[in-house]
């Protein structure tokens, strides 16, 4: 790589920051360009397996997130019932090693914390990318052109950098399923996990800082007042939930283009892949996503090549969750416990397998 190779990243959020610290550490200078006055998330926790804690460990924050995170191992999955569909321990899913649970605002602070202030421009608003026509990328803001040998686009489901640069591919599909998160101040109830019902899920994860997140997820036409008779602990969490803390936002599909870079231009996250949340992966891939271009940022072809058919795999499962999560109907709800709870474990680790086997390139300093 030639001396003094820099990168312009578009976007603040999880990807985008994983993608500053990574390309630091092979040896680039960063610029990343953030909207928003600082640099935050509100409302919302993610689930970190291996395979993001092995990321993360690659560009030497893993320990730093495993301290503002509560490791998690005995969620459990139910039906409306109260039975448990799953026997297996989420940990024993995850193949027994580490996964932990951690609000968005945390994780976001242990990568500011990990990047230089002056490689970090909020309040600035992207009006424009360019895809390098004349060997290098360009970054538009209000008032000034900046010329990178890699730009990131990392700037979310309605990526206006895909829009531009992928025109007519990348297009946002909508699922017709809502989604409620929420923080509750206090420890959580006695189950954790999910609940599968009829036309809707809802999770339960605990957090550090005596917290717990709630999340649900409904079909069109469903509102939160959908779980209020749901057993509890379920109906509590709604009942108590403060309606000035609730996000609430409809589920949107990224139909993931065939490449992922476009000349100096490369897609990270949801900005390429925005999927369902049933495997609790979004994060993860961002992160992935990330350490894999700083991995591969010589060699552009390689990161659609190294992420391509992973990313439409978790995808494609996701997608065919959602049938199983939140069926139409009580008939289809039973056959759907009984499937569940004859399932062989070694399918279900079969799955999960495809989560947890990754493992980053080494990223090397040039």
């Amino acid at each position: 790589m030639p001396e003094g190779q820099c990168a312009g990243i578009v976007g603040g959020g999880i990807g985008g920051l994983t993608a500053a610290i990574a390309l630091r550490k092979a040896g680039w200078d960063v610029t990343v360009y953030e909207r928003a006055s600082e640099f935050t998330e509100v409302g919302a926790a993610v689930v970190l397996f291996p395979n993001a804690l092995a990321a993360l460990d690659e560009i030497g924050v893993g320990e730093q997130v495993r301290a503002n995170s509560f490791p998690y191992s005995s969620g459990a999955i139910r039906n409306l019932r109260g039975q448990n569909l799953v026997t297996r321990k989420i940990g024993d899913l995850a193949g027994g090693r580490d996964l932990v649970t951690i609000h968005r605002a945390d994780l976001i602070d242990v990568l500011v914390r990990a990047i230089p202030a002056e490689c970090l421009r909020t309040g600035t608003r992207v009006t424009g990318v360019g895809c390098g026509d004349h060997g290098r990328g360009e970054i538009v803001t209000d008032g000034d052109t900046a010329r990178y040998d890699l730009v990131v686009a990392a700037d979310g489901v309605h990526s206006a950098v895909r829009q531009q640069i992928w025109a007519g591919e990348g297009t946002v599909e909508r699922t017709g399923v809502s989604a409620w998160r929420w923080i509750v101040d206090g420890p959580p109830p006695d189950f954790v996990g999910q609940v599968w019902g009829i036309r809707g899920e809802f999770g339960i994860l605990p957090l550090a800082g005596n917290r717990t997140y709630a999340f649900a997820g409904a079909q069109r036409g469903e509102s939160l007042a959908h779980f209020a008779d749901w057993p509890e602990p379920v109906s509590q969490l709604v009942a108590n939930a403060d309606p000035a803390r609730i996000i609430e936002n409809e589920l949107l599909e990224i139909r993931t283009p065939k490449l992922l870079t476009r000349g100096k231009v490369a897609l990270i996250g949801d900005a390429a892949h925005a999927m369902r949340p049933h495997l609790g992966l979004g994060a993860a891939l961002a992160i992935e996503d990330a350490v894999t271009l700083a991995a591969y940022a010589d060699d552009l072809a390689g990161y659609t090549k190294a992420r391509r058919h992973r990313v439409r795999t978790v995808q494609w499962i996701s997608r065919q969750m959602s049938t199983v999560v939140m069926p139409d109907n009580r008939s289809l709800a039973a056959v759907r416990d009984v499937v569940v709870r004859l399932t062989p474990d070694i399918l279900a680790l079969s799955v999960f397998g495809v989560i947890n086997r990754w493992r980053p390139k080494p990223i090397e300093r040039h």
